[in-house]
């Protein structure tokens, strides 16, 4: 999957960058957190219809969110959890980044 078929089969659908872990993102938290990456071009309506935003923090893969955007790690991870059949849901998103992070 690439980052335009991200959009266009999950159009409101972000992942983001943030300084530290997001456990319960609020706009406040995720506003106080966020760092800005070359493929987000403004942060995302929160009050979209069907919007899901994924904080991904520098802390926890710092090898990962240094080679990658969020976006784009978040891609990879949607294609690892599409290919082992889990569900898109955070909690694979974070098990399959870990994973990488290692592998970094």
């Amino acid at each position: 999957m690439t980052k335009a078929e991200l959009k266009e089969r999950y159009p409101n659908t972000h992942f983001i960058k943030t300084k530290h872990p997001v456990e319960r993102p609020t706009p406040a938290l995720l506003m106080e957190a966020f760092i800005p990456d070359a493929d987000t071009p403004e942060f995302p309506d929160w009050k979209a219809p069907n919007t899901r935003i994924y904080p991904l923090s520098i802390t926890a893969y710092p090898s990962v969110l240094r080679r990658m955007t969020a976006m784009e790690a978040g891609v990879w991870a949607i294609t690892k959890c599409k290919q082992q059949k889990w569900d898109l849901e955070l909690d694979n998103f974070q098990c399959c980044l870990a994973n990488l992070e290692m592998d970094f």
